[in-house]
């Protein structure tokens, strides 16, 4: 029993001895029989932080018994949870990671809070020599900015900037930020780029500024180049200088909330650091509607069974009091409609019709339908009826409660007018763009022409040029004709006694008989004015020229001349009945008969999707500057069945123009002062084609004395127009009265934008060349005169030539002695004038022998890459042309709930299959794109299983036979098919 007592002491004592090996801690007491145990203490500078913000702690380590750990053992700290902060180790003055080494039983950590607010528990543990200990302490995180990143604003609620106004230092609609940037350690930062800013959403504000830097130069002038203070940006860097950063937030026209975030790394402890800080944009008027918008359609609309688009979209803006969208119209989970349409017209019942989306998501249809806004934008879709007529479209909305539904107690309206028209040919009118709608043709069928710039010129010119013609057709309502509509074009140029439009057969005292096919003119001379009338030629009347009878503009092919006052035409006259009645008021209307001699043009065209149809007029160079007469003409479909079309008519006088730019050589270029001499006017066009008919204007300038041209003194025309195959004209130019040393007196002449001078001389001697301007060589006739304009025979003249531009010029023969006449002649030889990549040049002066008497031709050649000739002369390079632009065709089929199952599809002409859909006979819609290169006429063709019925085409296409419809590719389109059951 002794015994077993005794054992059982010892095994106690052994159990408890295992137990304090096996235990941690600060517990406990010592034993002989028991090592000392290891106690671990930590103790921090403070219990509280906040985010951002650190706080050191220490911790020592010893063994119960007093005696502190050896030193460098091993002390581990963990922060829980992780994102509240984190530990490092403090060595001196530096940060290490999470374990530190006991010096003298302590080691130091610091903690760096992370979180917004909250508690960090930090935990301390030693394993030394297989005996280990730990400590925990808990940390409060106080709420609030992080202490690195810290953001103040002058204020956080900004007014709406109604006005727009430019941001200035202390402006109202402005926000000043300061921030304040410190690193790990509590230092002060400064650094390029130090803090990443952000605002979003940035349609409130447009983007924060900065101050200006000064080593930029701000011009506000120039959108603001320079002028950081003035640019906005929605993200971008800033540079932080002794810890400061500023930043400027503004207001727009638009309420809300956005949001400026900050952010950066503190370089002490490699932690991400942000902030934010949230601006409220408010309004000072209540959000209800006090602005209305009403948009389109953007189409022209036609009648039912027109064959052209029936229907269009409408686009309505609902804003308050400072533009801003208003609401949505929504009270907890119930929508409703805030504002009303209507159709408003004469005709009773209106056949137009409104379709739209409301509230409730269902489709409404009719003359007065309510609908929603969605961010303050609504829509709707203008159905035109049976009838051609101007419709007047009616917005409101209800200012005192943006509802509808419960009525209008406080209506805001507005109107616009939509025109819902026939498509029938109604007038004409004859246009001639000026830009890029000259053609230079070329010489046989196998060169391709392709314009690039502002000109086409082939490697071989056939002598002819085309000059696009268009005309503009409307319907009586005023929209565009319906596509597809033919006009037919022709032209008169002769018989002219000079080119200039004085033609032979015309007058001003046409009578077309109304209805009828009789034309008399009681001064006429069909007979034997310019060798007579004959059967073919054509009768243009000019009925718009005289008010009232714009019905009477015709062209009509001549059956038969009558007699010298009286002619036949093929077809009848319109009836002059634009009020209702017809009306006759006698021979008043100008008229020509003729037909098309020198030039011809293409005598049919098909109007495009906006009523315009182009056709060309050629003719050869050597008519250039001829007048001509050119007419369209269309058929308008008359109401009653079975009648005959009238004929809608537009006759304008036109002219073969020339390439700009002209070109005017006047020879001689100098002559002597107070004679009477010659001088011949050259004008050309830009290829060096004579222009013909071209009047000649002249003007002396710093005239001391008398000068005339062709007897007409000072300024005016020369009295001949410039000839038809040359383009030149001879003026007469006197002058007396002037006295040397009065000024540098000039006679300048000019011509569809060009000019050129002639200059005067007291010299005894004067030698005139002629011409004395030459784009390649050719002879050159002198002329030596005297100071009174008396020749000068028997005087030996020389010359010489300079070249440049890596041209060569020289005199191949001449000049000579002058004869009888004062004059000898030279021939000059120019090669390498016109060159690939460059132009030459040259000059060649001529004089008497003594040097007394001096006359300079010039010559200029061209650089051949610049005439856009195609294909491009070899050596040019190639010609920039420019991309092809697409555009997308969306297209959508929607299918109503209840149509028979199948395949509902749509496909384009050119491009294939586009939409493709089967349904199971629920509501399905289905869209797809395809492109098209820009200015593409696309047909859409759409097809549904048996059962189905095809609604209509809706959207920017034009309806055709059904179910095509039509759509020209200048920019994005959209085309909905509807079908159901």
């Amino acid at each position: 029993m002794k015994f077993a007592s005794i054992l059982k002491s010892l095994l106690l004592v052994t159990a408890v001895s295992l137990l304090a090996a096996c235990g941690g801690g600060t517990s406990g007491g010592d034993s002989a029989f028991q090592p000392a145990q290891l106690r671990v203490t930590a103790t921090p500078t403070a219990t509280t932080v906040g985010p951002g913000g650190h706080l050191d702690v220490t911790v020592k380590v010893a063994f119960s018994n007093g005696n502190n750990v050896a030193d460098g053992t091993i002390v581990s700290g963990t922060v829980s949870p992780a994102g509240s902060g984190s530990l490092q180790a403090v060595v001196g003055t530096a940060l290490g990671g999470a374990s530190a080494q006991t010096t003298g039983g302590l080691a130091n950590f610091r903690f760096t809070a992370t979180g917004t607010g909250g508690e960090a528990n930090l935990t301390f543990s030693v394993n030394d020599s297989g005996s280990s200990a730990s400590t925990a302490l808990k940390i409060t995180i106080q709420p609030g900015m992080d202490e690195r990143l810290k953001l103040a604003a002058t204020r956080t609620q900004l007014p709406v900037n109604r006005f727009e106004v430019l941001p200035f230092m202390g402006s109202p609609y402005m926000a000043e930020v300061t921030v304040t940037v410190k690193d790990g350690n509590g230092q002060p930062v400064n650094k390029v780029d130090g803090i990443q800013v952000s605002i979003n959403p940035v349609g409130n504000t447009g983007g924060f500024t900065t101050l200006d830097d000064p080593e930029t130069d701000c011009d506000m002038e120039d959108n603001f180049k320079g002028c950081e203070f003035y640019i906005r940006m929605g993200q971008a860097p800033v540079d932080v200088t002794a810890g400061k950063a500023t930043i400027f937030v503004h207001s727009l026209n638009f309420t809300g909330t956005t949001t400026l975030t900050v952010t950066t790394q503190d370089d002490v402890t490699g932690q991400s650091i942000s902030s934010t800080l949230d601006f409220r944009i408010v309004e000072t008027f209540p959000p209800l509607p006090a602005q209305l918008a009403l948009v389109g359609p953007s189409n022209a609309l036609y009648v039912e069974q027109s064959g052209g688009n029936n229907s269009g979209q409408l686009h309505i803006e609902v804003g308050d009091p400072i533009g801003q969208p208003v609401p949505d119209p929504v009270a907890g989970a119930t929508a409703f409609n805030n504002y009303q349409l209507e159709i408003l017209g004469t005709a009773s019942p209106i056949s137009a019709r409104l379709r739209g989306i409301d509230a409730s998501g269902a489709t409404v249809t009719g003359t007065k339908i309510n609908l929603r806004t969605t961010a303050g934008i609504g829509g709707a879709t203008f159905i035109g009826g049976s009838d051609a007529a101007s419709y007047i479209v009616r917005l409101t909305a209800d200012r005192a409660d943006n509802n509808v539904d419960n009525g209008i107690s406080d209506p805001v309206k507005v109107e616009r007018s939509v025109v819902v028209s026939d498509g029938r040919l109604y007038d004409l009118e004859i246009t001639q763009p000026i830009v890029n709608a000259l053609t230079v043709n070329p010489s046989g069928g196998d060169i391709e022409v392709t314009e690039y710039g502002d000109l086409t010129i082939p490697v071989s010119p056939d002598g002819t040029y085309s000059v696009t013609v268009a005309v503009i057709a409307t319907d009586r309502l005023g929209n565009p004709v319906l596509p597809g509509t033919e006009i037919r074009f022709g032209l008169i140029d002769e018989p002219q006694a000079t080119g200039t439009g004085d033609f032979h057969i015309a007058g001003g005292d046409g009578n077309p008989e109304e209805g009828g096919k009789l034309f008399t003119a009681v001064t006429g001379a069909f007979r034997t004015a310019g060798g007579g009338v004959g059967p073919g030629d054509t009768l243009v009347v000019f009925g718009e020229e005289v008010i009232g009878n714009r019905e009477l503009e015709s062209a009509r092919t001549v059956d038969r001349v009558n007699s010298e006052t009286s002619l036949s035409v093929d077809y009848r006259f319109n009836l002059n009945d634009t009020t209702g009645s017809n009306v006759d008021y006698g021979g008043i209307l100008p008229y020509v008969v003729g037909r098309a001699a020198d030039g011809n043009i293409v005598a049919t065209a098909q109007t495009n999707q906006i009523g315009v149809a182009t056709t060309k007029l050629n003719y050869p160079v050597s008519k250039i500057g001829k007048q001509a007469i050119v007419w369209a003409q269309g058929d308008r479909a008359m109401d009653q069945a079975g009648a005959s079309p009238r004929k809608v008519a537009d006759v304008e006088f036109a002219y073969f123009a020339g390439v700009a730019p002209a070109q005017l050589v006047v020879s001689p270029n100098v002559l002597p002062a107070n004679t009477t001499s010659n001088v011949t006017v050259c004008l050309y066009d830009a290829l060096s084609a004579p222009m013909g008919g071209i009047p000649i204007g002249f003007a002396f300038q710093d005239l001391i004395g008398s000068g005339k041209v062709d007897g007409v003194a000072g300024g005016g025309t020369v009295a001949n127009l410039t000839d038809f195959g040359s383009g030149c004209t001879v003026a007469q130019v006197q002058t007396s009265g002037m006295l040397e040393g009065d000024g540098e007196p000039k006679l300048v002449f000019t011509a569809a934008g060009a000019s050129g001078e002639v200059t005067f001389t007291f010299s005894p001697l004067v030698l005139m060349a002629n011409p004395s301007a030459m784009t390649s060589g050719g002879t050159v006739t002198l002329t030596l005169l005297d100071a009174n304009g008396v020749p000068q025979p028997g005087f030996q003249i020389r010359g010489s030539c300079e070249s440049s531009g890596g041209a060569s010029v020289s005199i191949m023969s001449g000049p000579g002695i002058t004869n009888s006449a004062g004059k000898t002649t030279a021939v000059i030889d120019a090669l390498n004038l016109n060159q690939v990549g460059a132009a030459g040049s040259g000059e060649c002066t001529f004089e008497t022998a003594d040097g007394s008497a001096q006359a300079v031709v010039t010559l200029e050649g061209r650089d051949l890459c610049t005439l856009g000739t195609s294909p491009p002369i070899p050596g040019c390079p190639a010609p920039d042309v420019p991309p092809v632009v697409q555009q997308t065709l969306t297209v959508t089929i929607t299918v109503a709930a209840g149509a028979p199952s199948g395949s509902y599809t749509v496909t384009t002409a050119p491009g294939g299959g586009a939409c493709t859909n089967a349904t199971s006979g629920t509501a399905l819609t289905v869209s797809c794109t395809i492109d098209f290169d820009q200015g593409t006429p696309v047909v859409l063709n759409t097809t549904g299983p048996a059962g189905a019925v095809f609604g209509g085409w809706s959207g920017t296409c034009a309806p055709g036979v059904p179910p095509q419809a039509t759509v020209q590719m200048d920019g994005p389109r959209a085309c909905t098919a509807s079908w159901g059951p």
